[in-house]
């Protein structure tokens, strides 16, 4: 008889104890290793998809701007500028009135076509998933892309830079001779708020949103937290009041903070897109006096410069850093760029600088179209720097909302279109075309150069 089965107690050696060990223990490996117990536990996966990017409220000056009908692929429109002349009016009795001209004007705006390709694997739909419905989620995370790039476009997208691209709103009051407040560096203000919003009723219109960089709207709040006051909570409680909004002489203004507003970054460690440009060079550096130079004695010092080009697919690789530029009060800084001449031809050139004295260049927010003759792209463009654009600084809009003043005209709503099965998949196409049109200009205010603690 085993004596030890009596007893319940043996000896073994320690590998005999680690595969007795690995029988026993649940584990936690992943995946499951299929050994002992570990191979009975069923993984537990949430059934909810967790969205860690941007959602549709992040979305907020495509939520806010009207939306109207398209019918041809170039929008005209007409503006009354003015009923007649400024002077006269009073007659004498029995006089014949003074005939007045009214003053209109005929402008238009080209419907441009955003749209993006989806794809889901047919085995993909047949087995169980999270989220369910594949096809579902990636319809809306097409939408989602798409509603991304629109929002971003109506800040910033420049025909004339990205000739596939809508004029974004910016564009197009500038264009418009709409009115810049300037911060040149400085964090938004009460002072600008008002006088912005003033610019907006001295040409008749009626400002209600302020869309920028929810940082912007942070230090903003900071700056009046000492002037808060509160009582004082009688059993622990909440104190502090959000600022969301301003009110002014000209009518109230809600603060709409949009992540879509950004400021200018470093370069780009790699070309963006494997059809982005050929990167370029710059040259031929000048220093000169200039009546519009921003430069001012406390911005005297010495400048980098980079350059990137760019096209509808991304953007390329940066120059090499140039030398410093040393710049004093009311100069400015001309240099020239040559097309890297690739593939895929450069539309436009993004603009980086250091800070003064800095090594570390950022894109100042200026996109600059590169120069055509006739039609043609040229090999070189021209660029002169006279601080204008700050790095590191953030940009906003202040907005007549009505439809007499601004709204998005469209040709299609989102669409999905089916594409042809060629492959065990489902593929389809969503699409939109439109354009913001901005009928007043001068209604509208730009906010440029805003700073911000960090």
């Amino acid at each position: 008889m085993d004596t030890q089965m009596l007893e319940g107690f043996g000896e073994g050696t320690m590998a005999e104890l680690a595969e007795l060990r690995k029988a026993l223990d649940i584990g936690y490996t992943q995946p499951v290793t299929g050994e002992g117990f570990d191979a009975l536990r069923v993984e537990s996966l949430e059934s909810t998809l967790k969205v860690l990017t941007y959602g549709a409220t992040h979305i907020r000056l495509w939520n806010a701007i009207a939306k109207d009908t398209a019918f041809s692929t170039v929008e005209e429109y007409n503006r009354l500028l003015a009923y007649g002349d400024e002077g006269g009016g009073f007659v004498a009795s029995g006089e014949l009135p003074p005939t007045e001209d009214t003053t209109y004007e005929r402008a238009d705006q080209k419907v441009k076509y955003i749209g993006t390709t989806r794809e889901v694997n047919h085995p993909a739909t047949l087995v169980r998933s999270v989220p369910p419905n594949l096809i579902a989620q990636e319809t809306n995370n097409g939408v989602m892309w798409m509603m991304g790039k629109i929002n971003r476009a109506l800040y910033s997208a420049d025909a004339d830079a990205i000739p596939l691209e809508f004029n974004g709103l910016t564009k197009q009051i500038l264009d418009g001779a709409g009115n810049v407040i300037d911060m040149r560096g400085a964090p938004l203000s009460k002072d600008a708020i008002e006088n912005a919003a003033q610019y907006a009723v001295d040409n008749y219109g009626q400002v209600s949103k302020l869309f920028t960089n929810p940082k912007v709207f942070t230090d903003f709040s900071k700056l009046h937290y000492a002037q808060q006051r509160f009582n004082t909570p009688g059993q622990g409680g909440m104190v502090g009041t959000p600022i969301k909004g301003y009110s002014t002489l000209a009518g109230d203004i809600s603060f709409e903070p949009d992540q879509f507003v950004t400021r200018g970054g470093v370069v780009p460690a790699a070309a963006t897109n494997a059809k982005a440009p050929a990167a370029p060079t710059i040259g031929s550096f000048a220093i000169a006096s200039d009546a519009a130079s921003q430069f001012g004695a406390a911005d005297a010092g010495g400048y980098k410069y980079q350059v990137t080009a760019v096209n509808n697919y991304g953007e390329s690789l940066p120059t090499a850093i140039s030398a410093a530029q040393t710049l004093a009060s009311g100069e400015k800084c001309s240099f020239t760029i040559t097309d890297g001449a690739g593939t895929y031809a450069a539309t436009a050139y993004k603009i980086y600088r250091t800070e003064k004295a800095g090594s570390t260049t950022y894109f100042v927010g200026l996109i600059l179209a590169r120069t055509k003759v006739s039609g043609v792209y040229q090999a070189t463009t021209a660029y002169s720097d006279l601080n204008g654009y700050l790095p590191r600084c953030f940009g906003g809009l202040m907005l007549d909302m009505s439809p007499e003043s601004l709204n998005f005209k469209q040709l299609s709503p989102l669409i999905k279109m089916p594409l042809a099965i060629i492959a065990p998949a489902i593929r389809w196409m969503q699409l939109m075309y439109g354009t913001p049109i901005v009928y007043a200009p001068k209604r509208n205010i730009v906010f440029r150069n805003i700073g911000v603690a960090n």
